[in-house]
């Protein structure tokens, strides 16, 4: 699996590979995406059968991973899905399919682009966000605009993967006058190595000059606990001339968010449906989260 840029990852969790799938869950994979496999050999035929077959392939494929995805995360116990994740790859599991071909994924943060779409924004945060936006595309050119934004997600931005441009353009917003410092600390605090929480960001917030109604504004646009993840799926064969081949990869983002408000601490992560799923070849060198949105 390439590695995927500005993506961190914390040392792996030695039960991890002690993991064992319920039967359910496992099954429910197997059946999907052997189904989809199968039915994927089948587009060289007339192209509206192709279509068709694809569109059943990225539904059952995507909604068999949720629930594999989803099971895994209730094993977790609450940690972090950064603390769990394989160092520096970023894999979650590996499944096996009755064919012997392997299913590895992968999860990393893709939260770190600039929300495009206004109208999910509160309206006492539209100004702010607007402002952001409009700094972007002042600093960089509509290419690097376009996989810089996202049109979908939370209006805050990772504070661990966001890129400078889009932090620089968020820190002027809030900041103004001291926008160039907050960004510049930020960046001195991201090359630390430690972790950004809620209350170090607050710190480095103070440090740069801002002021308190700043400090919140602050608050608000970065966020430090991650929601929008990007999940890459290869497929390798188990058997043969394709024993440990690439034979496919997919990804996709979806959201995953923290239950901790809830009584239960039994599931402390859940899974939402993807917000994208697409075919991202086997010819790619590195997968960026611009190529999932």
């Amino acid at each position: 699996m390439p590695r995927c840029p500005d993506t961190q990852w914390k040392t792996q969790r030695s039960a991890n590979a002690g993991f064992v799938m319920p039967m359910v869950i496992l099954l429910m994979v197997v059946v999907g995406l052997s189904m989809s496999f199968s039915l994927k050999r089948l587009s060289t035929q007339q192209l509206l059968v192709s279509r068709q077959v694809d569109s059943y392939y990225e539904h059952h494929s995507g909604r068999g991973l949720q629930e594999a995805i989803g099971a895994w995360l209730r094993q977790q116990n609450g940690r972090e899905l950064e603390d769990v994740l394989e160092l520096n790859t970023g894999k979650a599991m590996d499944i096996t399919l009755a064919d012997a071909s392997v299913v590895s994924i992968y999860l990393f943060d893709a939260q770190g682009a600039l929300l495009s779409d206004l109208s999910s924004v509160a309206v006492n945060q539209v100004d702010e966000v607007g402002r952001s936006l409009k700094n972007l595309s002042q600093m960089v050119g509509p290419r690097e605009y376009g996989q810089l934004t996202r049109p979908f997600g939370p209006a805050a931005v990772s504070i661990h993967t966001t890129p400078e441009p889009v932090l620089r353009s968020i820190s002027m917003a809030i900041a103004k006058n001291n926008g160039l410092r907050l960004a510049d600390d930020i960046m001195l605090q991201r090359a630390s190595g430690e972790r950004m929480t809620r209350q170090l960001l607050v710190e480095t917030a103070t440090r740069a000059g801002v002021n308190s109604e700043q400090r919140a504004a602050v608050l608000r646009r970065f966020a430090t606990d991650v929601q929008i993840w990007g999940v890459v799926v290869e497929v390798r064969g188990g058997r043969g001339l394709s024993n440990g081949r690439l034979l496919a990869r997919y990804g996709g983002v979806t959201r995953i968010r923290s239950n901790t408000g809830r009584r239960s601490t039994s599931n402390a992560m859940e899974i939402g449906a993807f917000y994208t799923w697409k075919d991202l070849g086997i010819n790619s060198q590195s997968i960026d989260p611009a190529d999932l949105y």
